[in-house]
């Protein structure tokens, strides 16, 4: 295959565009809703009603976004082309049925519980046809960089977690007698850990020295970092199959150094960044990684003194708070850059085309960072000392920065769209 430009590799922007739109409109949905889970604060964490919503939030959210990330950035990174870009189309409408069906039926319960099954089964085969993809892409691959290794790991256990998840589903309904919290222990460690947490930091490679101009960095810490998580996850897998308290300390002791080290890799390589001011997205850098340590030092205390509460507080700061800046934060500098790429590249020398930071309104995108951010210090309270009134306030101003979220999205897609038919009459 002849060599071309990694950016003439990636999906038409339309493809890359369905998973972004998507992934905004599932943030905002579940953000609305979590203000009506005021009561859950002293329940059990892997109750359904959580799980239900759980599911919307990391499925329709986070890897959605993922999802679409990966499709622009494995061109870049492998410098080969996606295997399949009707895969790509397929897996996603698949997966969008699938995800409010599952929700549905886990959050309503009753006789809805019966469409379970039928959820399940669409988002499983999405997900496959996702590592599918990816797998078939990596059969041309010629070069191995450290994020090439850690996208190739983290399908590998997303294809052990997700099939995990199909089969706790089924138990649900045909009851074959599973040990459900040891599934869902395997099943939460795959995916978030071993997924969604390797692909943040093998993609946060290719981002971090691209948005803060980053280079000449030593790459050691997150080389390390990449076999000590892949060890630590896999001897956390051995423990729960053979119950064993050894070697579930040794794979959780090994991911935490792992962890430590990726925040250190990262860290640095923010901490020597060429640009410096301190716009929306190093914001939100900042805040992802305090979120991150934050949860990092709950969960320990939650699993030793078995704390449900901590634990939900643990989930809480990790997924609102460590995904939600990391994830946004980068949409605001992906985004733009796709729109330009594919609207304005073309008339490059031809007409004045707009400056990046230009697509983005970085004044709204500051007020939905420190939005967010009161939204997530009084929800931590309200967890911590089990105050509801307290938690539908502090969840009410997290949910209103989604619409901020959305306006932004909303603006960086339609910017330039007249001025650019203007051009075309002419």
């Amino acid at each position: 295959m002849g060599k071309q430009l990694a950016t003439e590799m990636a999906p038409p922007f339309i493809l890359v565009a369905h998973y972004f739109i998507a992934g905004a409109i599932f943030y905002m949905i579940a953000s609305f809703i979590l203000p009506f889970y005021g009561g859950e604060l002293n329940s059990f964490f892997l109750s359904p009603s959580l799980a239900s919503l759980m599911h919307l939030y990391l499925l329709g959210f986070i890897m959605m976004i993922i999802f679409g990330a990966m499709y622009q950035l494995i061109p870049v990174v492998l410098e080969i082309p996606i295997f399949s870009k009707d895969f790509a189309y397929i897996q996603f409408y698949l997966f969008v049925i699938g995800i409010i069906i599952f929700s549905f039926a886990l959050g309503v319960g009753g006789d809805y519980i019966k469409m379970l099954p039928y959820g399940a089964i669409l988002m499983y085969i999405s997900m496959l046809i996702f590592i599918a993809n990816v797998f078939l892409t990596y059969k041309e691959i010629e070069l191995w960089s450290i994020t090439a290794k850690y996208i190739l790991v983290s399908n590998i256990f997303l294809l052990i977690g997700v099939t995990i998840g199909f089969s706790i589903a089924l138990d649900m309904i045909y009851g074959f007698g599973f040990d459900t919290i040891s599934l869902a222990t395997l099943h939460i460690s795959t995916t978030i850990g071993g997924y969604v947490l390797m692909t943040i930091m093998g993609v946060g490679m290719i981002l971090l020295p691209m948005f803060s101009l980053s280079h000449g960095f030593s790459e050691k810490p997150i080389n390390i970092a990449f076999y000590l998580v892949t060890i630590g996850l896999t001897l956390f897998l051995f423990s729960i199959f053979f119950k064993s308290a050894f070697l579930k300390y040794i794979g959780i002791g090994l991911v935490g150094v792992s962890i430590t080290l990726g925040l250190y890799q990262m860290w640095y390589i923010f901490k020597t960044r060429i640009r410096k001011q301190y716009d929306s997205w190093a914001k939100n850098m900042i805040a992802s990684f305090i979120s991150l340590i934050v949860a990092l030092l709950i969960l320990p205390i939650a699993l030793f003194i078995n704390s449900q509460k901590l634990l939900i507080l643990f989930g809480f700061v990790m997924f609102f708070g460590f995904f939600v800046y990391f994830i946004v934060g980068h949409i605001y500098k992906i985004l733009p850059f796709l729109v330009w790429y594919q609207r304005y590249s073309p008339l490059v020398g031809k007409i004045k085309v707009p400056m990046l930071h230009e697509m983005v309104k970085e004044r709204v995108a500051i007020w939905q960072f420190w939005i967010t951010t009161i939204g997530i210090v009084i929800t931590t309270l309200s967890i911590l000392f089990s105050i509801k009134f307290l938690f539908i306030i502090g969840t009410t101003i997290m949910a209103i920065s989604t619409l901020l979220v959305i306006y932004n999205i909303y603006y960086t897609l339609v910017y330039g769209l007249d001025r650019l038919k203007g051009v075309k009459n002419e």
